[in-house]
């Protein structure tokens, strides 16, 4: 008879510190774990479980809403939804990218950092995709065709390589100075979301000024705002666990708040995009014109490019990184002798 037998877990002491998260104090994965044993530890209580189903999930819940949308919206032949294209594309990829990267981290040390550049990078290009789908629709009425529209996202295409780079990078101090790699790594995401986010910031501001109709693009708006800010909190914090290290290692801690924070508030965004792109359709067509291929695949393609380089780059520096070449603790084995990971 067929059985699977699932990999073993671990308290925080028998992985290697690299492994450790904070206010996590069990349900570690082998540190050297084979990739098949990865993806069964997906279907075991870890401290990564969670994790990982909370981005997977909800990455086949935008497929499936790309696929009905694009049976009723033209994105070949409208340059009208080509910014939408892409912004779909890259709220399919992050979730995506996070999942597996919180699958596949426990492989080595070299994977768990390889695995977390190419989240930051998928990431870096989400923001980007905002970028694109709020220059697009989303840009307050006295801004269409201004400066600051023109330029708008040729400079979130250069804050993706400014937010991969700095991101990848903070993985380098993680071990002797982590405070500082904290701080940079939120600087990292904190800084293109404030970018992204100008118009909406101003479009809502001007709405509350001058009392406005509360449209459902607006109240979308104001609920991504609320889970954007929810999900830079959890992620600064640590919270709940930090309070009670080992109380919520399985389920509730800060990760996997964030990751359902993240989602609800890509959800909200979703709908708040959609529905000024079909509201303001009109009025934006009759005073910019259409999108061009340089401006939306080009530009996209060349950031992806980049944010490939910048993480080819970090991965051939790793034998440099600190920790890379310490040996990891000895991980007992289940008949009670040690063995190294």
């Amino acid at each position: 008879m067929l059985t699977i037998k699932l990999p073993q877990i671990f308290r925080v002491h028998q992985v290697p510190r690299i492994f450790w998260e904070d206010g996590i104090m069990s349900g570690y994965r082998h540190p050297k774990s084979s990739a098949l044993d990865c993806v069964l530890s997906s279907f075991q209580m870890t401290n990564e479980t969670v994790n990982i189903w909370t981005h997977f999930l909800p990455t086949w819940y935008f497929v499936w809403r790309f696929l009905m949308l694009s049976s009723s919206l033209d994105f070949c032949q409208e340059p009208y939804h080509w910014p939408l294209l892409i912004y779909l594309l890259l709220v399919c990829l992050y979730p995506f990218a996070s999942s597996c990267a919180h699958t596949f981290s426990s492989m080595s040390v070299r994977a768990r950092h390889i695995c977390y550049f190419c989240d930051y990078g998928a990431l870096s290009l989400y923001s980007l995709g905002c970028a694109f789908a709020y220059g697009a629709y989303a840009m307050p009425d006295h801004w269409v065709g201004g400066v600051l529209h023109c330029y708008f996202v040729p400079v979130a295409a250069f804050n993706s390589f400014v937010c991969t780079g700095l991101s990848c990078y903070s993985r380098f101090p993680e071990l002797e100075h982590p405070r500082l790699s904290k701080v940079l790594r939120t600087a990292a995401f904190v800084y293109p979301f404030l970018y992204d986010n100008i118009p909406l910031f101003c479009r809502l501001l001007f709405c509350f000024w001058s009392n406005c109709t509360w449209n459902e693009a607006v109240a979308g708006y104001c609920y991504h705002l609320l889970f954007a800010l929810l999900t830079g909190f959890l992620f600064a914090s640590h919270l709940p666990e930090r309070l009670a290290p080992g109380r919520f290692d399985y389920i509730g801690h800060s990760h996997q708040l964030f990751h359902i924070c993240a989602v609800l508030g890509t959800q909200f965004q979703l709908e708040a995009i959609l529905c000024d792109v079909c509201s303001r359709r009109a009025w934006l067509q009759g005073r910019l014109p259409a999108p061009s291929l340089p401006g939306t695949f080009g530009t996209a393609g060349l950031a992806l490019l980049g944010n490939a380089a910048i993480i080819g780059a970090f991965t051939a520096a790793l034998p440099w990184a600190p920790g890379s070449f310490v040996s990891p603790p000895s991980v007992p084995t289940e008949a009670g002798c040690c063995r190294d990971p």
